[in-house]
């Protein structure tokens, strides 16, 4: 694998050859220096060429002291087709290129650095001319390096597979910031825990506040999308609530924590997609004061799911959730935790207005008497006591809804749902119909289990 670096010569764009030679050297790479002419038509200026290609070769000559392995090549025009091929795209492990300095057209605003990130074939580092990036490269300091992270994009991942490549380089302090609308977390976790207005500092009575238990949640749904981050440096969660476009909160977070080089993933739409979604990456890309990385999602690593240490079970208190619960226990093993759960489903008159900030968790005078009985569904054996359990108790118009909802709250690795051809009359049994739901719309792996 190489590492390309793509210049035109200019001041901007020597100081991002230096950081791509110095990374080159650290990692052992071939660097691959593409002169890129974008002044110079394909067909006239021989003279202004040849000068350029003897400037390629003065400038490829200077880089050697950093990294001795260096191969020029001169490009005419500055089409990222002609630019990069489909060798080098299969070969590049980094391509480095200056973020300002590249001439544009009335014709064509987006700068080189815009368009080979969107080319996607490999991470682009985009330099800016600040001494961080390069001091780090050479060892003599930490960076600090924001790195976007949204836990149910796969996109992340891909952004996560270069940190941890950075940290392999040398130390770098963390900031995983997932930008986030509290109203829409809300309705994804299915909080509904009443809000006292009164209670809360200024902050927290505007829209952007994140209610401590929503926080909770979201800072381990972040750092378990981290996982395990080998190297030097401390690694920080930044929850930053927002609304409208993701970029303009990540440059604020960028900015208000003075990070030297932000790290971003990236969707590789095209066409009316790109127009309709727009691009996280490209915004932060264009407006960054600093250095960026855009991330294609070809760079990130396969995720390994571990063996399952955590389980729900919806309980209707019939001999399939029984049967559910045992499968459970033996699944997460020692050690490991279950989490029982019973949905009301609502009916009649509870379905007519209630207060937009609560609903109750069960009927009223119901819900001790619910607990109660989920704490008896505990099996007693040994192997049961060796496991943590919890019980909850919830109300919703959609049980299959409310069972994802709470997935989500628990962080729990796996659903297991029993399912009986025998159907038994009780109230709120779970039909099935709500397992295939569960299926289909959980983002947890649902494991069946049928009764005998």
């Amino acid at each position: 694998m190489a590492i390309i670096c793509a210049t035109n010569l200019s001041a901007d764009a020597a100081h991002a050859a230096n950081v791509a030679a110095t990374l080159a050297g650290r990692l052992g790479e071939p660097l691959l220096l593409l002169g890129v002419d974008d002044a110079v038509p394909d067909t006239e200026a021989p003279d202004a060429l040849s000068a350029a290609e003897g400037g390629l070769a003065a400038e490829s000559a200077r880089l050697r002291a950093l990294t001795g392995m260096v191969e020029p090549r001169m490009l005419r025009g500055a089409s990222v087709e002609s630019l990069l091929g489909e060798e080098e795209c299969r070969s590049a492990r980094l391509v480095v290129v200056a973020a300002e300095g590249w001439r544009t057209s009335a014709w064509r605003k987006t700068s080189l650095a815009e368009r080979l990130a969107r080319h996607g074939c490999a991470p682009v580092l985009a330099v800016r001319r600040d001494t961080a990036l390069l001091d780090w490269a050479r060892g003599r300091r930490r960076l600090l390096v924001m790195v976007g992270v949204d836990p149910r994009s796969s996109t992340s991942d891909a952004a996560i597979t270069f940190l941890r490549e950075l940290r392999r380089v040398g130390g770098c302090d963390v900031l995983a910031t997932y930008v986030c609308s509290p109203l829409e977390e809300r309705e994804r976790l299915g909080i509904h825990t009443p809000v006292h207005v009164e209670r809360l500092d200024a902050r927290e009575r505007t829209m952007e506040g994140l209610e401590p238990l929503v926080e909770r949640v979201l800072m381990r749904e972040v750092r378990e999308r981290l996982g395990d981050l080998e190297g030097e440096g401390r690694v920080e969660v930044v929850l930053e609530p927002g609304y409208g476009r993701p970029a303009d909160h990540l440059l604020h977070v960028a900015h208000a924590r003075s990070a030297e080089l932000t790290v971003v993933g990236m969707h590789l739409r095209g066409g009316v997609q790109r127009l309709w979604h727009g691009s996280v990456s490209e915004g932060v890309l264009r407006h960054a004061e600093r250095s960026v990385a855009c991330i294609p999602p070809g760079a990130r690593e396969p995720r390994r799911l571990p063996p399952p240490r955590s389980a729900l079970v919806p309980v209707d208190f019939t001999v399939a959730s029984v049967q559910a619960i045992a499968q459970a226990c033996s699944l997460v093993g020692p050690g490991g935790r279950v989490h029982l759960l019973h949905v009301h489903r609502l009916r009649g008159r509870e379905r007519g207005p209630r207060d937009f900030h609560g609903v109750l968790p069960e009927p009223d005078g119901e819900r001790d008497v619910v607990l109660q009985r989920l704490w008896q569904q505990v099996p007693r054996d040994p192997v049961a006591r060796a496991v943590h359990w919890s019980v909850e108790g919830v109300s919703g118009d959609d049980v299959a809804v409310a069972i994802c909802q709470a997935t989500e709250r628990e962080g729990v690795d796996l659903v297991c749902v029993g399912t009986s051809a025998r159907r038994e009359v009780v109230p709120d049994a779970l039909e099935e119909a709500v397992a295939r739901q569960l299926v289909l719309r959980c983002r947890k792996p649902v494991m069946v289990v049928p009764s005998a």
